[in-house]
C-alpha cells in the first residue's frame, strides 16, 4: 500500500468542549466541523501536561515531561533539552524517506528534531474589533496559513511528505485576560454573548476541599490574579472573545485544507487535528491554563481524517503520547523502544467505535515558571478523575458521569474510599513503570503565596511572577 502523505493541524490552548463535535453550540468553526465529519473522532483524549512546553515535547517524543526533562516554560526553572538518543516524529519519518516540513509555533525544547522548520515570522492581520486585539498569536498564525498553502500548493517532490502547521490560536485569548484585568472596564460591551458555564460558580466550602495549589492558583498564575474582580458579564465576554479567536484560527485551516484539496494526491493524505492542552473557559471561575487538571484544560480533540479511513467515534481514553507510534505506523516508520504511548492505527483503520483502551490514563505538573512549584499528578480512567499534589498531600476524586463539571471533591467522602484505594494503586503503579520520581520530589511555594483569602473572584496577595520579576528588574548590577 501507498504510503500517506501526513499534514497535522495543531491548535494552542483549544479545549473539546469548545467545539460543536463535543456540545459546544455557540461555536462557529465551519472547517474544523467538516475536517471532524469526515473522520475519526478520538472522543476521549487527554493532553499530558497543561502547559505548552511540556505537553510539546511529551507528544513529539511518546514520552511523559520527567523522562523528557522539559517539565516547565523555563525562566527560573531550567529545563532540559530532547538529546540526539531520543528519538522523535520528525527523525522517524525522516528516517522513514518522508519529506518532514514544520511551519509555525514550536516551543518544542529540541523534540521537532528531523523536521525542517520554517523560521518564526508575522504577517499583518487588522482586528475586526478595537477590543478584540490581535497579537503576535494571531499575526504568527497568518504567516503559518500562508507559508502552509505555499507549500501544498508547490510540492512535487518523490517522498512522501509530512507538513505540520502548528497554530497559535486560541492563545491570544492570554493577551485578551492582561489588557481586561481586574476591574478594568470593556471596551466594548457584545450582545451576541455565550452563556456562563454551568459549573462558574465554585462555593467557599468547595474551594477549601481542593488542594493548596488549586486554592491559591492565582498567586502563582498571572492571568488567573487578573480575573480576580471579575463579574459574570465578564466572564461571558472571556468566553466570547476565546471563540473569537478560535474564529480565526479555523479560518486560517479553512485555508490550508483548502489547498490540500487542490492536490491529487488529497485522496492519499492523513490529516490529523488537535490541541496541546485545552483552556478553563471560565469553569469554576478559572482561565486560561495552570497547575490544575480539570476537564476544560485536560481533554483536548483529536481527530484523524482521510487517506480511506471513514468516519465515526472512537470510544475510549487515550493521550497525546499515541501520537507518534500511531502515525509511524501509518508512515511504515519503526516505532521506538521506550515509547510510553500506544498506536491507535488498528482502531482507526477497523472502524471500531470502541477499541481496545488503556484503564487509565495520565498526566503531570510541575510549574510554570519554576517561581512556585507544585508538583501534581493525575489519573484519570473511564468514570473517575484522581489527582494528587505534594504540598499539602491532598487529593481530588471526580465521578465524571454525575459531576461532568467537576463541582464536588469526593476524596474525603467515606463511601469513596474504595475507589480512592484503586485510583491509589494505579498512580503507584504508573510512577513504579515510568520511573517518574514523584515522590521525591518536592514543592517550593514561599509562605507569603498563601497568606492571603484563597479566592478566584477576590484574591488580593502577591502574584509570585510578578513579585520574582519585579524583584530581579530593580537589582542593581
Amino acid at each position: 500500500m501507498k504510503r500517506p502523505n501526513i499534514v497535522v493541524v495543531i491548535c494552542d490552548q483549544l479545549s473539546a468542549q469548545a467545539l460543536p463535535a463535543w456540545g459546544n453550540t455557540y461555536a462557529h468553526t465551519p472547517n474544523i466541523d467538516a475536517l471532524i465529519a469526515s473522520g475519526i473522532r478520538c472522543e476521549s483524549a487527554y493532553s499530558n501536561c497543561p502547559l505548552c512546553l511540556p505537553s510539546r515535547a511529551s507528544f513529539w517524543t511518546s514520552r511523559y515531561p520527567h523522562q523528557t526533562g522539559v517539565i516547565s516554560n523555563g525562566k527560573n526553572c531550567p529545563n532540559g533539552v530532547v538529546g540526539e538518543s531520543t528519538a522523535t516524529l520528525g527523525s522517524l519519518l525522516a528516517e522513514a524517506g518522508y519529506t518532514t516540513v514544520h511551519i509555525g509555533k514550536r516551543h518544542d525544547a529540541g523534540s521537532l528534531r528531523g523536521f525542517t522548520c520554517e523560521p518564526l515570522r508575522e504577517s499583518e492581520t487588522r482586528p475586526e474589533h478595537p477590543s478584540l486585539t490581535h497579537n503576535r498569536d494571531t499575526r504568527m498564525d497568518r504567516y503559518t496559513r500562508r507559508r502552509a498553502v505555499e507549500f501544498l500548493s508547490s510540492y512535487r517532490g518523490d517522498s512522501p511528505y509530512c507538513l505540520v502547521t502548528d497554530f497559535n490560536n486560541p492563545h491570544n485569548i492570554c493577551g485578551w485576560v492582561g489588557e481586561n484585568a481586574g476591574r478594568l472596564p470593556l471596551r466594548e460591551v457584545f450582545a451576541d454573548l455565550p452563556p456562563p458555564p454551568d459549573n462558574l460558580c465554585l462555593s467557599e466550602d468547595e474551594l477549601a476541599r481542593r488542594p493548596l495549589p488549586i486554592q491559591y492558583l492565582p498567586s502563582a498564575h498571572r492571568r488567573q490574579a487578573q480575573a480576580a474582580g471579575w463579574d459574570e458579564l465578564k466572564i461571558r465576554h472571556y468566553l466570547h472573545a476565546y471563540h473569537h479567536y478560535l474564529s480565526l484560527v479555523d479560518a486560517e485551516i479553512g485555508h490550508v485544507l483548502r489547498a490540500l484539496r487542490q492536490r491529487d494526491d488529497e485522496a492519499n493524505t492523513l490529516v490529523v487535528f488537535f490541541a496541546d492542552h485545552g483552556d478553563s473557559m471560565g469553569g469554576r471561575w478559572m482561565v486560561t491554563k495552570h497547575t490544575s487538571f480539570y476537564e476544560e484544560t485536560m481533554h483536548v480533540p483529536l481527530v484523524f481524517s482521510g487517506a480511506g479511513l471513514g468516519a465515526g467515534v472512537r470510544g475510549g481514553l487515550c493521550t497525546l503520547l499515541d501520537l507518534l507510534p500511531t502515525l509511524c505506523d501509518f508512515a511504515g516508520a519503526v516505532i521506538p523502544a521506550g515509547v510510553q504511548g500506544r498506536s491507535l492505527y488498528a482502531d482507526l483503520t477497523a472502524g471500531t467505535s470502541r477499541a481496545s483502551v488503556p484503564e487509565a490514563v495520565f498526566a503531570q505538573w510541575h510549574t510554570e515558571w519554576g517561581y512556585t512549584v507544585e508538583p501534581g499528578r493525575m489519573v484519570r480512567t473511564d468514570r473517575y478523575k484522581y489527582t494528587h499534589y505534594l504540598e499539602d498531600n491532598r487529593e481530588e476524586l471526580y465521578d465524571l458521569r454525575n459531576d461532568p463539571g467537576e463541582m464536588r471533591n469526593l476524596a474525603m467522602v467515606p463511601e469513596m474510599e474504595a475507589e480512592l484505594a484503586s485510583h491509589r494503586r494505579l498512580l503507584e503503579d504508573y510512577l513504579a513503570a515510568t520511573g517518574d520520581p514523584y515522590r521525591s520530589l518536592k514543592p517550593v511555594v514561599d509562605p507569603m503565596f498563601r497568606a492571603a483569602k484563597a479566592s478566584f473572584r477576590e484574591y488580593g496577595g502577591p502574584v509570585a511572577p510578578d513579585y520574582y520579576e519585579q524583584a530581579a528588574s530593580t537589582v542593581k548590577p
